[in-house]
């Protein structure tokens, strides 16, 4: 298997804005953008670390896709330090963060996750940390 068999999807009011935010806030990169032809995001992708997430614009109200929600998503990172500097990188930003960096200990995580979290211009939830889960 060569990449995630889950992939998070989000639809933005204003998916330029939206994957802007992702790249320079977040840290995620864009691996592809497919424009329609009035230039709204038909479709992008954006990695982290293994992880995909795909990004678009919000369709027409005839559309399925134009009542998807807010969202919630985690992002894995290599170790506490790059959760640290990328917090750092967060608040130069002056983003909406909803909890500072912390070490959180939950009955899945007992060792604790570094982690932070805030939210994007949209509304959805972005945490960062070091809890990894496992499939086995």
């Amino acid at each position: 298997m060569s990449g995630p068999t889950i992939t998070s999807s989000l639809i933005y009011s204003d998916a330029d804005a939206g994957i802007k935010w992702l790249t320079e806030v977040l840290g995620l990169t864009l691996k592809s953008l497919y424009k329609t032809p009035d230039g709204k995001v038909a479709f992008a992708e954006l990695v982290w670390r293994t992880g995909i997430v795909f990004v678009s614009s919000r369709p027409p109200e005839d559309n399925p896709w134009s009542r998807v929600g807010v969202a919630s998503i985690a992002l894995v990172a290599e170790d506490a330090k790059s959760v640290s500097e990328h917090y750092q990188r967060v608040c130069a930003a002056g983003v909406d963060i909803v909890r500072a960096l912390h070490v959180a200990r939950t009955p899945a995580f007992p060792d604790g996750s570094t982690q932070f979290d805030v939210r994007d211009p949209e509304g959805n939830l972005w945490t960062m940390g070091t809890f990894q889960p496992t499939i086995s």
